[in-house]
């Protein structure tokens, strides 16, 4: 070979590690898909937000059914009292002793009761009266008091109310 014959130059070298491959080809394949450390970064980022939101939503999701358990039972409450106090409304225009009608409807103390009021459990009903002088008024138990007392139970929630002549 001449080296200074233009028509006589050596060939460039030929690679044999892209044999059947062209540039482009080989550009796509190093592209396609995801490195290791992507892969791992993102299970980790992932991991991390789920213990996120495992420790915030875990707890309102364990007491949820406890907070549906109270709310109903304040309504069955809220529904009896309000039941009680229209009933008592209707008989202090009808009868002479409303105190005394309202008192047996809503039966006696200690008693489980299921009537037209709702279910509920009677924690006291009984005739009061207030003693003492402001701001120190004391309830005394008085059978031929004024006030009723009633406190009523339902689910572990209470309520009082006073009924008055």
């Amino acid at each position: 070979m001449n080296r200074h014959h233009p028509r006589m130059t050596a060939a460039a070298p030929v690679r044999t590690d892209l044999i059947g491959l062209n540039d482009r080809n080989d550009f796509k394949d190093r592209r396609a898909g995801f490195t290791l450390i992507e892969i791992i970064a993102t299970i980790i980022m992932l991991a991390l937000m789920a213990s996120m939101m495992w420790s915030v939503s875990g707890t309102a999701l364990r007491g949820s059914a406890d907070s549906l358990v109270r709310a109903t039972a304040q309504a069955r409450l809220t529904d009896a009292i309000e039941s009680m106090t229209a009933d008592y409304r209707e008989l202090y225009a009808t009868v002479a002793d409303p105190i005394a009608t309202i008192m047996t409807r809503i039966g006696t103390a200690g008693s489980a009761q299921n009537n037209t009021y709702g279910a509920y459990t009677v924690v006291v009903n009984r005739r009061i009266r207030f003693t003492g002088a402001a701001p120190a008024f004391s309830e005394q138990a008085d059978s031929n008091g004024d006030i009723l007392r009633v406190t009523i139970s339902v689910d572990g929630s209470t309520a009082t109310t006073l009924f008055s002549r």
